[in-house]
């Protein structure tokens, strides 16, 4: 039996701990897990072994009748984003998952198994409709994961919002599996591939499945459900949501862009790359105003999935434009970027849980001074940040590298004004986003981590247990491995992208490829060199000279400075707040709390609330038409079975007559 199906059944194992008894149920976590950990790092294994044996035509091809499992060049690559994140999240619930002792434990794990179990199977799908069941069982599992810690009414709230949402984007999905499939012999990928579809039907079945897939992305403006259910999720469950499953939704449009509907209609990659990059810019600046840890992180996923399909659609456009080599390279910086984020979020997710596991808050206000009381934390956090924020020696930077490269490479084919322009604000767009990006985490790590301790709760924090603390360590490890050595990831990428389009070209495409065809001189691996010869000449320079400084803070009539002196994370941010008081639209509400004198010892509070912009311009008008107007439906209820008969009978007649029509 194949490995990938064997890893199948392995979760499908793990979820059997659902059923053991409850005083078997820490035993039950450790099996669970472990049955995680071992089916992931089989299917990493089963997607790397296709990727190093590029001949392979198929992975596994599995058929039941007229349904199929199959595993191509494509999935492969997910396949092993999905294994290699599923391994090292599984092994940080391993401890993690402890904290849930006696609320619903056997659950919590036998969910996870199957989460992970539902997302190989929508790789592995090879027709419409295993796609959608699996896609179906993934949801559903999601939405119970999201409300495990159902006792808490935000959790709720958050959950059936990402259950309303991730349904109507299933049904956009659904509709476009159904104008493909009505046009093709059967709903099996490989007929689909060769549909009939054109005109507008062919328009329609693209903006359906670009709405669907971009909903389950969390681009803007689809992601209201995002910065809600990742931080009510268990902190494991976030990191699985943000690093593995958004990029599942960046397959499904994938397989459809390549395979299903096409990429010579020039005004379908624009509106990827105008979506991508308004998502983008706005996710980071929103991700800048927060202060729970959690929704920063949610913020930030809503930026990077944004910068994934603005390049996704440079490729997009460049492939309409019939110029394949070139968008060769914005699909691989999408893939590498994509690779690179599911690393990057998952160690972020992973030390925010640390983080609430230490201190039992979210709110980086009331941190400061952690870096003493978590160390290997604070490091493996810094590693996080750095990535996120696309420093040197991450792999971050790689794939924002790439992203630009692919831009460059745009502006200069670009033929038309309108063309131009694009690029312009492309170019506009990402550099205010990863200037932005690097002041969010600046502020995030520096409010949590550096400085005195801003409140209580900082003294009871505690470094995490050992399988935290190497889930995290392996995730770092990687993120810095990657950053380093980027070549393997970066072939190995261009050479699957460029399977549907294009023969691989003679040369690797790696990380120093310019647009013009030239090469451009950035190499991790030399830079660090160089950068570890002058950090020792320095160190050597200073250590020989024997002069020696001690700083401390400025004299200030003898007044030490207190925690309340220190920056704060909102104060950090007033700066965008202002500058975009416009989009951001801030509500500021002040409360007095009078004590018995009139001018000695009252409080002043001031709550800061921005509220999401198209929450409040989009989703709530429509949720207040649609209360308002379901009140005139009402009398349609009335009661009677009669009334009810009636209106059977009136469905049927309709759909008799749809028939003969």
């Amino acid at each position: 039996m194949d490995v990938l199906l064997c890893s199948l059944l392995v979760f499908l194992l793990g979820t059997l701990t659902i059923v053991w008894p409850k005083r078997l149920e820490l035993a039950a976590h450790y099996v669970g897990m472990l049955c995680a950990i071992v089916a992931s790092g089989m299917t990493a294994f089963s997607g790397l072994r296709y990727l190093l044996m590029p001949n392979s035509a198929l992975l596994i091809d599995a058929k039941w009748g007229s349904y199929s499992l199959i595993a191509d060049g494509w999935s492969s690559v997910f396949l092993v984003i999905t294994g290699v994140a599923g391994f090292f999240i599984s092994i940080y619930a391993l401890d993690y998952a402890r904290g849930y002792l006696g609320s619903r434990i056997r659950a919590l794990t036998g969910m996870w198994n199957l989460f992970l179990f539902s997302i190989v199977a929508v790789l592995i799908s090879g027709d419409a409709f295993t796609f959608i069941v699996s896609w179906e069982i993934m949801a559903l599992v999601s939405f119970l994961l999201v409300n495990h810690e159902a006792g808490k009414k935000e959790t709720v709230s958050a959950a059936y919002q990402y259950m309303v949402m991730t349904h109507l984007g299933t049904a956009a999905i659904l509709v476009a599996f159904y104008l493909l499939g009505s046009h093709s012999a059967s709903f099996a990928f490989a007929d689909m591939m060769h549909n009939q579809l054109d005109g507008v039907m062919r328009h329609i079945a693209f903006l359906c499945a670009f709405a669907g897939f971009a909903l389950k992305s969390g681009l803007m403006p689809l992601h209201i459900w995002l910065p809600n259910a990742h931080p009510a999720a268990p902190s494991h469950v976030s990191a699985l949501m943000s690093g593995v499953m958004l990029k599942v939704a960046l397959y499904g449009f994938g397989r459809f862009a390549f395979q299903f509907i096409g990429m010579d209609v020039f005004w379908y990659g624009l509106l990827v790359t105008v979506v991508g990059l308004i998502s983008a810019f706005l996710g980071v600046l929103y991700a800048t105003m927060e202060v729970d840890m959690k929704r920063i992180l949610a913020y930030s996923s809503v930026e990077n999935m944004g910068i994934i399909f603005a390049v996704f659609g440079c490729g997009m456009v460049l492939m309409a434009m019939n110029l394949f080599p070139l968008a060769v390279v914005a699909f691989t910086a999408a893939m590498v970027h994509a690779f690179s984020h599911s690393l990057m979020k998952g160690l972020m997710f992973m030390s925010a849980g640390a983080v609430m596991h230490a201190t039992g808050s979210k709110n980086i206000e009331k941190m400061g001074g952690l870096i003493k009381k978590m160390p290997y934390t604070a490091f493996f956090t810094l590693i996080g940040a750095m990535a996120l924020s696309s420093l040197p020696f991450t792999s971050g930077l790689i794939g924002e590298w790439l992203v630009l490269q692919s831009f460059i490479t745009l502006a200069q084919q670009a033929g038309s004004p309108e063309l131009r322009l694009l690029v312009i604000f492309a170019f506009i767009l990402l550099g205010l986003t990863g200037a932005t990006a690097l002041g969010c985490f600046v502020r995030l790590y520096g409010t949590a981590f550096l400085g005195c301790p801003r409140s209580q709760i900082v003294d009871k924090a505690h470094e995490q247990p050992f399988f935290m603390l190497l889930g995290m360590g392996i995730a770092a490890a990687l993120v810095v491995i990657v950053g380093i050595l980027p070549d393997p990831v970066v072939n190995i990428m261009q050479s699957i992208v460029a399977g549907p389009m294009t023969a691989p070209m003679g040369n690797p495409l790696g990380i120093i490829w310019g647009g013009s065809g030239r090469y451009a001189i950035y190499s991790p691996a030399i830079i660090l060199a160089v950068t570890v010869l002058v950090t020792v000449f320095v160190a050597v320079s200073l250590l020989g000279s024997k002069k020696f400084e001690r700083r401390d803070v400025t004299w200030n009539c003898g007044t030490y400075p207190t925690s309340r002196q220190q920056y704060s994370a909102t104060g950090f941010s007033k700066p965008l707040r202002r500058a975009f008081g416009s989009i951001l639209n801030p509500q500021r509400h002040t409360e007095y709390i009078r004590k018995e004198h009139d001018y000695f010892g009252r409080k002043l509070k001031v709550h800061l609330e921005i509220p999401d912009l198209f929450t409040e311009k989009l989703y709530k008008p429509v949720q207040t038409w649609m209360i308002s107007s379901s009140s005139a439906f009402r009398h349609i209820q009335e009661g009677s079975v009669s009334l009810y008969i009636g209106y059977t009978m009136i469905a049927m007649i309709c759909v008799l007559i749809w028939g003969v029509l």
